[in-house]
């Protein structure tokens, strides 16, 4: 389900008892002419952008709506970030060292760094940072605080910082990738005041743009920002003059100020919006794969009464009775992409080489007869030792999702297998049938919850089918063993080995029929050159390469865009 992304992630705590002060925060002004986005000869001009929502808290660490996780993501940086091709890089950071045992982490700062008010960057910033998530109190993301109540920090010198981990975890510089908050803007901030602090809209970072202004124009906010003067990273520095983020109350909004040419981009895009943009001859289109993939997975956990789960070729064979891309294509149209693997293309640890059964009915046929699964003689559901081959599969109401589940009913059906189609709401869905383990089977969404790294042992692994997210119960020693070793090991290649074998077993033991990944689109202006979709963890992430973005001269233009 959209909704389900597996991830623990909370409500805000005391965003009720602050919304009044935070609107109130955001200066209001007359509604005034939009001007449009203009660029000399030499560079620079103004960037405006449509998006939906109205910040609230921008700060990293209690970012959880997309115009909180946008604008922080420009205003703030971490000691790490991410390479397109999902591995952490240096950034606040100039490197760090690892431990033999794996549970220490020392890295070494930046020394030329400054925050947008001109103070110095050192690491009681960023042990003050770990200390906001830490406390007890945090009113933040649980998620958050749950993590980092468990890593120790040090600041062991100005520009040296330590981190100790209670085990070892491969995937810990990306975690770092947070922003840190200033400690001299902070000082005796707890982790529960956080909320409540005027900070959270008059941000100062050290990323390479600065909040400016935050007011409103009617019912539009405004977020200003402009380069940084100070950036440490001269190679990745914004060369636009000023760059707004507009927020509308509403897609519509939002999408009738793009086509107005009132703004130059706009992330996220429909597929009426797409289709709109397609016949646009200003805006160029960029899509890439959202951080998510769908799939209908098996209860394997009621061995009992849906025994067919638990064999490997009955598993297989349904996942070759279905015409996944036929599927897709019908349903999403280009709007996604068929699944392969539960780790996605363009990350590191992908293995193209690796395929889920093939469509092949009259294969599913013969391995269903294999195993006992036979077609009475009168013909209908299969059936071995009197039980039938019949199971219920659970979906949310969301139309495509249901039409996805119709057509797979449809496809099973034509083998023999018996399946009957639940349509529930989503919350009903999540809280009555995932989480109790009261289902045959349901197609769900994954999501990574906004991290690169591939590990898939939360979903997978066989210690999570207690208590944890391994929803279908999958238990398979050799993929969880793994799975163990890969997010233990620090050296990247074997890692990589470690989650290709994963993806092997995968495929070859029919875990779950994967479906398909969505894709996201952005839409800019043809005129604005640099820009690059590569892999997301979050929408936010479109901005990643921003240094590289630039207005296109008028010959330049002319030439890409045509008169």
């Amino acid at each position: 389900m959209r909704n389900i992304r597996w991830q623990l992630i909370a409500l805000v705590i005391g965003v009720a008892m602050i919304v009044g002060v935070v609107v109130n925060q955001l200066r209001s002004r007359p509604a005034s002419p939009i001007v449009p986005a203009v660029v000399g000869e030499e560079g620079g001009g103004r960037y405006f952008e449509a998006a939906v929502g109205e910040p609230r808290f921008i700060n990293p660490l209690l970012a959880v709506s997309q115009p909180d996780k946008d604008l922080s993501a420009l205003i703030f940086s971490g000691l790490t970030r991410l390479n397109p091709y999902g591995e952490p890089i240096p950034d606040l950071a100039e490197s760090w060292e690892i431990s033999e045992d794996g549970t220490t982490y020392t890295f070494s700062l930046r020394r030329n760094v400054t925050w947008h008010d001109g103070q110095p960057f050192t690491a009681r910033d960023v042990d003050f940072t770990m200390s906001l998530l830490r406390d007890p109190t945090f009113g933040g993301p649980s998620n958050l605080g749950t993590f980092w109540s468990t890593v120790e920090t040090y600041a062991d010198s100005d520009y040296t910082v330590r981190f100790v981990l209670t085990q070892p975890l491969a995937s810990f510089p990306e975690f770092l990738r947070i922003g840190i908050l200033p400690e001299h803007l902070l000082r005796g901030t707890t982790g529960a005041g956080l909320t409540g602090v005027e900070f959270n809209l008059a941000p100062v970072g050290t990323g390479p743009l600065q909040l400016e202004s935050l007011t409103r124009e009617g019912r539009v906010a405004v977020a200003q920002l402009v380069p940084a003067p100070n950036f440490y990273d001269p190679a990745r520095a914004v060369s636009f003059d000023q760059m707004q983020l507009r927020f509308y109350p509403d897609d519509r909004a939002a999408a009738g100020a793009l086509q107005r040419g009132e703004v130059s981009g706009m992330a996220g895009l429909t597929e009426e919006q797409i289709a709109q943009a397609l016949e646009s001859d200003t805006l160029s289109l960029y899509t890439t794969l959202s951080p998510t993939y769908a799939a209908i997975i098996f209860n394997q956990q009621d061995a009992e009464r849906l025994p067919f789960f638990q064999d490997n070729d009955v598993r297989r064979a349904l996942i070759m009775a279905l015409d996944r891309k036929a599927m897709v294509e019908s349903v999403l149209g280009g709007r996604a992409v068929v699944a392969e693997s539960p780790i996605l293309p363009g990350n590191w640890a992908f293995d193209a080489l690796v395929r889920m059964p093939a469509y092949d009915p009259e294969g599913t046929a013969v391995l269903l007869d294999e195993e006992g699964w036979l077609v009475p003689d009168e013909g209908g559901t299969r059936a071995r030792d009197g039980l039938p081959f019949s199971f219920r599969l659970t979906v949310s109401n969301e139309p495509e999702f249901e039409q996805l589940a119709r057509l797979a009913a449809e496809g099973w059906a034509a083998v023999g297998v018996d399946v009957q189609v639940d349509v529930m709401d989503p919350t009903a869905m999540r809280e009555q049938r995932l989480l109790p383990r009261n289902f045959d089977a349901a197609l769900v969404e994954f999501g990574k919850g906004g991290i690169a790294d591939p590990d898939p042992y939360p979903f997978w692994h066989q210690s999570q089918i207690e208590g944890g997210q391994n929803i279908s119960g999958f238990d398979d020693r050799d993929m969880s063993e793994a799975l163990e070793t890969a997010r233990r090991d620090m050296n990247g290649v074997r890692r990589a080995e470690l989650y290709r074998e994963f993806q092997r077993l995968f495929a070859e033991r029919g875990a779950a029929v994967l479906l398909y990944y969505p894709t996201y689109t952005y839409a800019v202006d043809c005129r604005v050159a640099g820009v690059q979709l590569s892999m997301l963890t979050d929408p936010s992430d479109r901005f990643r390469d921003i240094g590289q973005w630039r207005w296109l001269s008028a010959a330049e233009a002319e030439d890409r865009c045509g008169a």
